[in-house]
């Protein structure tokens, strides 16, 4: 499993690996220019100073083999500097105690050099007095001043080292913290009760996380609504269902207890009428399940005369049953739409129709463009809806008060939603010859897919 914590640890130690790399690099070159420059002062330094303190009369000088002798012979072997003064390049007038017989440069030119005497390197600085009588040699041994090099390199590099693993630590605590506000959001989610699906607070979190929990807020949102839903569903078809169910054993009871032939058809007729009521109640419960499901509808152009036609087509024998008569006026027009969300949209408006109209009453369903965009309307000349009243008939389980029809309250309310969906726009009106309900449903326009090329 992948772990940001990991990941980011990795990029840490790398970053202070090679840091580190860059620094040691660095404090080792400036170490060993800065150390060779020290050496090499201190011997310039010191070789002037001695050509300085040797007397203009050299020659009372007691020469090398008649130096003061120390009360401690220790004392002569614990020194690092060696020197060598030296009359005419060929008489050692002076020189330290375990200094080489030999010059410690032979060419006796003044500056620096690395000479090696008796299979040992040296640094030698050597000076001559302006009439090159009188030369002064001093060095050190190389292996002393690698010690010197090596020891302050190790010190700079303990250095180093705890700096950056100072600044790691930090570093390490930084991204701690950082990520804590994710430990608090697995904490809170996990302590929840189930189907709680409340948003997460964002007030304290890192502006980089906002986003995250803000998507995922928003993802919560959404289980909610689709939850919120479900409930509904069922407490909707609980509702509705409970009604039919009665009168189906309540009439199936009466049937049973029929003493003739002409009562019992009559109470299964009735038993008839409520079966096919609790049928259509039944699909229309499942259209609003249907539509509240689907998110993302599939669109399509399609001609909207012809769907009015599919669907005219199975409501001709109920039509005809119920005794009204269906007139049906199209004229092409092209709507982009979901195909069976309009079915359902097209069925429930006829349905509707049919419904709450009398026997020979007509019924008109008719498309075509129009100047607000392609139109849909569907009217009857059968009682009507008051005006004060047509808004309310899209609410979901309301029925008209007074009004002798058998519906559920589901039709019309399906059709809102699907107009909506679609961003048409619903207008009621009288009906046919001034009576009855009329329903018009406007689409946006749809620019024709152009023609074939001949």
């Amino acid at each position: 499993m992948k772990s940001l914590r990991q990941r980011m640890m990795r990029v840490l130690f790398l970053t202070i690996g090679i840091c580190w790399a860059l620094a040691l690099t660095a404090l080792l070159i400036y170490t060993q220019v800065s150390s060779s420059s020290i050496w090499d002062s201190k011997l310039q330094a010191i070789a002037t100073q001695l050509l300085l303190a040797v007397p203009q009369n050299n020659e009372q000088l007691p020469g090398k083999d008649a130096s003061p002798q120390l009360r401690s012979a220790g004392l002569a072997e614990a020194g690092l500097l060696t020197y060598q003064v030296w009359a005419r390049h060929d008489r050692l007038l002076a020189g330290a105690p375990g200094a080489p017989s030999t010059a410690l440069q032979g060419s006796f030119l003044d500056g620096f050099s690395s000479p090696m005497i008796d299979g040992r390197k040296w640094r030698v600085y050597s000076i001559s007095d302006s009439n090159r009588q009188l030369t002064v040699q001093v060095g050190y041994l190389h292996s002393v001043i690698s010690a010197d090099m090596r020891r302050k390199a190790f010190v700079a590099l303990c250095i180093a080292s705890s700096l950056l693993a100072l600044v790691g630590l930090l570093m390490w605590q930084v991204l701690r913290r950082a990520l804590r506000p994710v430990l608090v959001i697995e904490n809170a989610l996990r302590g929840r009760h189930r189907f709680d699906l409340t948003p997460l607070w964002v007030g304290a979190l890192p502006v980089e996380l906002r986003p995250l929990v803000e998507g995922f807020n928003h993802l919560l949102r959404q289980l909610d609504q689709a939850l919120e839903g479900e409930r509904r569903f069922i407490a909707n078809a609980a509702h509705e269902l409970r009604t039919p169910l009665s009168a189906l054993q309540a009439h199936a009871q009466i049937a049973l207890r029929a003493t003739t032939l002409a009562e019992k058809d009559a109470t299964l007729h009735k038993l008839l009428a409520v079966v096919a009521r609790s049928t259509r109640l039944s699909e229309q419960l499942l259209d609003l399940a249907s539509l509240e499901a689907v998110h993302k509808p599939h669109r399509t152009q399609v001609d909207l005369s012809e769907l009015i036609g599919y669907v005219t087509d199975e409501f001709e024998v109920q039509a005809a049953q119920a005794q009204r008569t269906l007139l049906v006026e199209t004229q092409p027009c092209l709507i982009d739409c979901d195909v069976d969300a309009m079915g359902i949209l097209l069925r429930n408006l006829i349905d509707n129709a049919l419904r709450y109209t009398a026997p020979g009453d007509h019924v008109k369903i008719s498309c075509g463009p129009s100047p607000q965009g392609p139109c849909l309307q569907v009217a009857d000349d059968g009682p009507g809806v008051a005006a004060a009243e047509r808004e309310s008939i899209f609410e979901r389980f309301y029925r008209v008060p007074g009004n002798g029809g058998q519906g559920s309250g589901i039709g019309l309310s399906l059709v809102k939603n699907i107009v909506q969906g679609h961003h048409a726009s619903l207008i009621t009106s009288s009906g046919l010859a001034g009576k009855g309900l009329s329903i018009s449903v406007y689409f946006p326009g749809v620019v024709p897919p152009p023609a074939p090329a001949p």
